[in-house]
């Protein structure tokens, strides 16, 4: 009799909703859904309690965030050049989210609050999200190509791509990310964490910009990360 693989998911961030523990999922085998929703009495046995998003979104990395009752998932996002961050609310009675394009391609985000004012930090493009559009394609080709695409990419594009890539800080207003803030960054870097100390905020997050290379080849960029703290204080 043939044995069942266990199925692969990655989550990460569980938070405390109502009275469970929540984290979102991506990258299940099956096409329902590309994020689903997770519960836990107790942080050991999990469930699916939710399809946050179809499958076609080409979702996956998401970020939980809880305020006051309502549940809210930030997620990166997308297929071909359809990459953004999309933003979802829970509705519980339902059983369904509501889902809108935050019009950025923000990936890796994490959500945290300051005060009373929502903040989002993730990975972004320095130059535009319609320069990274431009650039993708390019990018793509030469990680992913044959030798003769390869050969015909332009690499101070494909370098102006992986070059722009920063860790930034985004104060977000209703459904809109507004950019606050950039940490020392470039190329593979973010997956931050928030943890708030005294009247400072301590963001860890890693980055290869110490050791940013000339990318003429593929893999040019395999280059050591280092990982940074930085202590952060918003005004007002």
């Amino acid at each position: 009799m043939a044995t069942r693989r266990p199925q692969l998911v990655s989550g990460w961030h569980p938070r405390k909703w109502r009275n469970q523990y929540v984290v979102a999922t991506y990258a299940w085998p099956e096409k329902d859904a590309a994020v689903k929703l997770l519960s836990s009495p107790d942080g050991r046995t999990w469930k699916v309690l939710s399809n946050i998003l179809p499958y076609e979104t080409g979702g996956n990395e998401t970020d939980l965030f809880v305020q006051n009752d309502k549940l809210m998932a930030f997620s990166r996002a997308g297929k071909g050049s359809n990459d953004e961050m999309l933003i979802s609310t829970y509705i519980p009675s339902e059983n369904r989210w509501e889902t809108v394009s935050s019009g950025r391609i923000i990936q890796a985000p994490y959500v945290f609050k300051a005060g009373e004012r929502i903040m989002l930090s993730g990975r972004y493009c320095s130059q535009s999200d319609e320069r990274f559009r431009e650039l993708q394609e390019d990018w793509r080709k030469f990680t992913q190509g044959t030798a003769f695409e390869v050969a015909q990419i332009d690499q101070t594009r494909v370098e102006e791509f992986h070059h722009g890539l920063r860790t930034g800080i985004f104060l977000i207003e209703d459904t809109r990310p507004r950019l606050i803030m950039e940490l020392l960054s470039a190329g593979d870097s973010s997956y931050t964490g928030v943890v708030q100390y005294g009247n400072e905020y301590v963001v860890s997050d890693y980055s290869m910009h110490e050791y940013y290379p000339e990318i003429k080849r593929p893999g040019d960029w395999n280059t050591p990360c280092d990982i940074y703290l930085s202590r952060i204080r918003f005004g007002g």
